[in-house]
C-alpha cells in the first residue's frame, strides 16, 4: 500500500474512523492490499507513488480529499477496475460517505 502519512493525518483531522485494510502480498513488482471501508472509515492521510489499479468488490460512495484542500466526490461500481496514472505522486484521504461497507482490491506496480 502507499506510505501513509502522519503529519498530514495530524494537520487535517477529520472525524472519520480509521478503516481496515491488509497487505496480502508485496514483493518486488508488486504490492496487493485489501480494503474494507465501513461507512464514516476513511483511509487515512497516505501518500501514492506508484501507479496502481482499483478494484472495487462491493462499490460505494466516497469523498476524496486532497492534501491541497481540494474535496471531490466519487461513486465507485461494483467489479469495475479503474487504473491510476500517480504521476509525481499524491497526497489524499478517502471517506465512506456512503450506507454501504466499500470492499476494494488495490494493486500496485512497483
Amino acid at each position: 500500500m502507499s506510505n501513509k502519512n502522519l503529519s498530514l493525518t495530524e494537520k487535517n483531522q477529520t472525524n472519520a474512523k480509521q478503516s481496515h485494510y491488509e497487505v496480502i502480498l508485496d514483493n518486488e513488482t508488486t504490492c496487493i492490499t485489501f480494503h474494507h471501508i465501513k461507512p464514516g472509515e476513511g483511509t487515512g492521510w497516505h501518500r501514492h507513488e506508484k501507479n496502481y489499479a482499483a478494484f472495487h468488490i462491493q462499490a460505494g460512495e466516497l469523498i476524496h480529499e486532497d492534501a491541497d484542500g481540494t474535496k471531490g466526490f466519487i461513486k465507485s461500481e461494483s467489479g469495475k477496475a479503474n487504473f491510476y496514472d500517480v504521476g509525481q505522486g499524491f497526497e489524499h484521504n478517502a471517506i465512506n460517505v456512503g450506507e454501504e461497507d466499500i470492499i476494494a482490491l488495490e494493486i500496485e506496480y512497483k
